[in-house]
């Protein structure tokens, strides 16, 4: 199988959250978002859903029961098309205060492509990312609240 992995920024975690497993299949996906910093240094809690409909999330986040992965399917198949932007260029931040978050977005396409997109930014930096990207995430947030 072909995989298309396409990179930009990694920040590490200290948070321990189970990882969803890309489920079988094509036009699979999953989500993993991954926080760090902030004044206490906690980050804002961290999460991961699947096409699945299986979400987990650490304690600070109250874990959705019940969503529709198809409400979700149109906002990953962007990933991997030559719709979404990558700035050449990684978003780099001076704000040592901010929670930076690393969202990775992992989707199996309906041929069985893997595409990979992970992006890390913190909120002095979010509006230099795709606009399709930020969707997801405050698509994704919404359901954690």
């Amino acid at each position: 199988m072909t995989a298309l992995i396409l990179f930009f920024g990694l920040a590490q975690s200290t948070t321990q959250l189970p990882l969803l497993a890309l489920p079988e299949g094509n036009s699979a996906w999953v989500i993993h978002v991954v926080s760090t910093g902030g004044l206490l240094g906690n980050g804002g809690g961290d999460f991961a859903i699947s096409s699945e409909g299986k979400a987990v999330c650490n304690l600070q986040l109250r874990c959705p029961t019940d969503f529709k992965p198809s409400d979700f399917q149109p906002l990953v198949e962007v990933i991997g098309t030559r719709d979404l932007h990558i700035p050449a260029t990684p978003i780099v931040s001076l704000c040592r205060d901010c929670i930076t978050r690393t969202m990775t977005i992992s989707h199996r396409d309906s041929t069985g492509v893997l595409h990979t997109y992970s992006v890390s930014w913190d909120d002095t930096t979010k509006d230099k990312l795709p606009p399709q990207i930020i969707r997801i995430y405050d698509a994704v947030r919404e359901l954690v609240k």
